[in-house]
């Protein structure tokens, strides 16, 4: 009987396993006291439980420890650890512990203690070392909604002046090497886990430029970035090749481009791109929506008459990305040809609802798939938003192409609207959908 998997601590590497290991079928029982990871996990038929519970849980089990240092907890759960012991353990670390150390890195490379985050990691493996853990020290990791991708887009990236080059490993490579040393490690042993090319920030951010269709950053003086954006390291994986792991995206390039595809923004190299369209494109949306307004006024509530009043201050702040909102543009080269909204419910009693809004593609970009693309990447934003369980939207009846496309994304009729919209003297009725997520 495969044990059951315990993981304290669920972050955002921990939850993307803890998923995908409940729906392959095995017992998962996850600590977290994050509402949003709480209902992932759920829904994915994960056990939750406080980190309290879940430390009376372990006997025998394969158990994942990955609450932070900062938290001060490290002691409590070790001696825990110690009193029900797991058949195997693995303590996530980092490969910040090696500090100022530049060039090839790995195992056998001395750490350094007078780094300012290496100290409390280092404090931490020292607990788990002798309760028999794997630790795995771990570089940067990215992956859908996390990296370099995420702060280039949310205009938060900057470059250093100089720079080395930076070791990172794709979340699931990661989730891959968390089972290969819970199956295969050796108790009390250090891994490094790392993609096999450590690359400079500004190649890794150009190639992403180039593939969003965006501006490479400002540079900035080394010294004001990050510490983990300031070495030049590149971490050895050999060690942990020697359980059986092979990463599936060995360098940046082959992650960077699968979570770009995962999270709907691109498929390849001169495609259209989704992404958010930010505040300081305000001028493109208003352009894009009054347009779509012009053009098919019976498809949206709102109306040009309406809308061509109103402030610029008031379409940028549709664009300011909250817990509430999020508008996503499709882009051919620096051009916006397609945009599209989702917004939660702001009332306590209806927070659980999101509206799908402003679905418009324009005509010179039909018939290339980019509505289906832009409206799985909304759907995709949808589901991060807090609390949302259910995403609505209306559309026109008898307009067949659409209706095919939102119920092959999973939408379903709950009802018609009769004379929804008075446009002049005639009446449009719409139908009105729902998927529950």
């Amino acid at each position: 009987m495969t044990p059951s998997l315990v993981f304290l601590g669920s972050g955002y590497t921990l939850t993307r396993l803890a998923v995908a290991q409940a729906q392959a079928g095995r017992d998962v029982l996850a600590a977290t006291r994050d509402s949003a990871r709480r209902e992932e996990l759920v829904r994915a038929g994960a056990r939750v439980s406080s980190l309290e519970d879940a430390l009376l849980q372990t006997q025998g089990a394969h158990v994942v420890v990955s609450v932070p240092p900062e938290a001060g907890l490290d002691g409590a759960i070790a001696s825990a650890l110690a009193a029900r012991p797991p058949a195997r353990l693995v303590y996530l670390s980092s490969t910040g512990v090696y500090g100022s150390a530049r060039g090839a890195v790995d195992e056998d490379t001395p750490v350094d203690v007078a780094w300012p985050s290496s100290l409390g990691r280092l404090e931490a493996e020292s607990r788990y070392l002798p309760l028999g853990a794997m630790v795995l020290r771990i570089a940067g990791i990215y992956g859908p909604g996390r990296g370099a991708h995420s702060r280039l887009l949310s205009g938060n990236l900057r470059l250093p002046e100089r720079g080395g080059r930076i070791s990172r490993v794709h979340v699931d490579d990661l989730g891959a090497a968390i089972l290969a040393g819970l199956e295969q490690g050796t108790p009390g042993a250090l891994y490094c886990v790392a993609d096999d090319r450590a690359a400079p920030l500004e190649e890794t951010v150009t190639w992403l430029a180039h593939r969003l269709a965006m501006s490479v950053p400002p540079r900035v003086p080394l010294e004001t970035l990050h510490e983990s954006l300031r070495g030049d390291r590149a971490i050895s994986n050999a060690r942990l090749k020697e359980l059986g792991w092979l990463p599936r995206y060995p360098d940046f390039t082959v992650g960077f481009a699968a979570v770009l595809k995962e999270e709907g923004r691109t498929s390849g190299e001169g495609d259209i791109v989704i992404r958010p369209v930010f505040p300081d494109e305000v001028e493109a949306f208003r352009a894009m929506r009054l347009r779509s307004l012009t053009e098919h006024p019976e498809a949206f509530g709102s109306s040009f008459e309406e809308e061509s009043q109103f402030a610029l201050e008031v379409f940028r702040g549709r664009l300011e990305s909250t817990d509430s909102q999020r508008v996503l543009g499709a882009y051919d080269g620096t051009r916006l040809v397609a945009v599209v909204g989702v917004r939660r419910e702001p009332r306590l009693k209806s927070a659980h609802k999101a509206f799908v809004w402003g679905m418009y593609v324009a005509e010179e970009a039909r018939s290339r798939g980019v509505g289906r693309r832009l409206l799985v990447a909304i759907l995709a934003e949808g589901r991060k938003l807090p609390g949302v369980e259910q995403l609505l939207l209306a559309v026109v009846s008898g307009n067949a192409a659409a209706h095919t496309l939102y119920r092959s994304v999973g939408f379903q009729t709950y009802g018609v609207e009769p004379r929804a919209l008075k446009i002049g003297g005639a009446y449009v009725d719409e139908e009105l959908m729902v998927l529950t997520l």
